[in-house]
């Protein structure tokens, strides 16, 4: 058994800057998605990882996008999944930066840059959390496994579900190291992608009357959309959502437009498993509207779904956690859940692995020019991964994926 004092030496033992210059290489390694590739971004954490004597393998999936995984410890023991994505958002307008987005300047004790908080300073963290195991010497008995994935940005459909369906996921237990301002995270909302599209009827511009303008009706249900949510709330994630997202229509300034399309993002909470009874409230509200005004023509559809996640909140990594927060903050740990999706729900929801989300950094910076972490809070991600790798390894019990809930 790991004891407190084991657990101190790990956490003494973090570099504070040997975080910085992890976070920094990795942020100097552009892999904005869209627009690129994280092959730069694998080549920094492959090296790093490969300096700490991990087993380093780049997993590859069809479209060739790169995720590292990599292995340290023998397998004799638990053994734990760390997830990141090495991609990040596009860093935008130039100009609407401070400082240029990819090198990584501390000023004020902010790490700044794309990705500082989501999430190459919590990766950063984490690498640096290993090296800080190996230089008190403290083993892994069981296996520490990095999974450094690609597009996340994106749904992570080229990268942790890759690892997935390649038979990567087969851990005990999991942290995803999203910004959560070092709170531990449970649940995590989940989303359908709908679209709303209006028929009309085209017509000269001067005579709108002969038409049925696509584009008002549209108007008549975006108005109202909150009345397809329903009255429902969870401890963690709170209420579902519901967002325009993006609108097209009309085809000239001079014609009443016959076809508006939208697409609409209804974030979903756990218990909320089938697509068409989130769809359903939708069309009945097309429906409602139909009836008060006999133009109005919208169907519904479900383009994407992705499932919400939940993992218990006394697992095995779960309580590891907060006893780590707490020893590291000084103050009780908070559980809390993630309006964002993560790549947790691969390891929740497909692999039936207990995880968490916990990570320095906040999601209110996070996709913002000016993206920033506070370094303190990196180091102190850094000292608490370290309890978490350390305690892991040698006091809990293995927790078998057929008891996971």
């Amino acid at each position: 058994m790991v004891d407190e004092v084991t657990a101190s030496t790990a956490a003494g033992a973090v570099d504070p800057a040997q975080v910085l210059e992890f976070a920094r290489a990795l942020i100097a390694a552009p892999s904005e998605n869209p627009g690129g590739t994280e092959d730069e971004a694998a080549v920094v954490a492959a090296d790093i990882l490969s300096g700490l004597g991990a087993r380093v393998t780049v997993v590859r999936g069809d479209a060739g996008r790169p995720s590292v995984v990599a292995t340290i410890g023998d397998g004799d023991g638990p053994c734990l999944a760390w997830n990141g994505h090495l991609d990040v958002v596009p860093a935008g307008s130039l100009d609407t930066w401070d400082h240029p987005p990819f090198e990584g300047v501390v000023e004020d004790g902010r790490l700044i840059g794309r990705g500082a908080s989501d999430m190459k300073g919590p990766i950063g963290a984490a690498l640096a959390a290993a090296a800080a195991l190996q230089r008190a010497g403290i083993p892994i008995a069981g296996e520490l496994t990095f999974h450094l994935a690609a597009d996340e940005e994106l749904a992570g459909i080229h990268g942790t579900k890759v690892l997935w369906e390649g038979g990567y996921l087969t851990q005990d237990a999991a942290i995803i190291g999203e910004p959560s301002e070092l709170k531990v995270g449970l649940a995590e909302r989940g989303g359908a992608w709908l679209t709303a599209t209006a028929h009309g009827k085209a017509a000269h511009g001067s005579q709108p009357h002969r038409g049925v303008n696509a584009i008002t009706s549209m108007s008549r249900f975006l108005l109202r959309l909150s009345e397809a949510l329903p009255d429902i709330e969870h401890p963690l994630v709170g209420s579902p959502t519901v967002n325009t997202a993006l609108i097209t229509g009309g085809s000239a300034p001079n014609v009443v437009p016959d076809r508006c399309s939208v697409d609409i993002d209804r974030r979903t909470i756990p218990g909320e498993t089938d697509s068409e009874l989130v769809r359903r409230p939708f069309q009945e509200l097309a429906e409602r509207i139909r009836s008060e005004h006999p133009e109005v023509d919208i169907n519904v559809v479900v383009r994407e779904w992705t499932d919400a996640a939940e993992s218990p909140a006394d697992s095995a990594i779960a309580t590891l956690a907060r006893a780590a927060v707490a020893a590291e903050t000084g103050a009780p740990a908070e559980n809390v859940g993630f309006t964002g999706i993560t790549d947790a729900r691969f390891y929740i929801n497909q692999a039936k692995i207990p995880a968490i989300i916990l990570g320095p950094g906040s999601l209110t910076v996070a996709h913002t020019a000016n993206e920033w972490a506070p370094v303190d809070e990196l180091v102190a991600g850094a000292r608490i991964y370290a309890r978490i790798f350390a305690g892991f390894a040698g006091i809990l019990p293995v927790w078998k994926p057929s008891s996971a809930t």
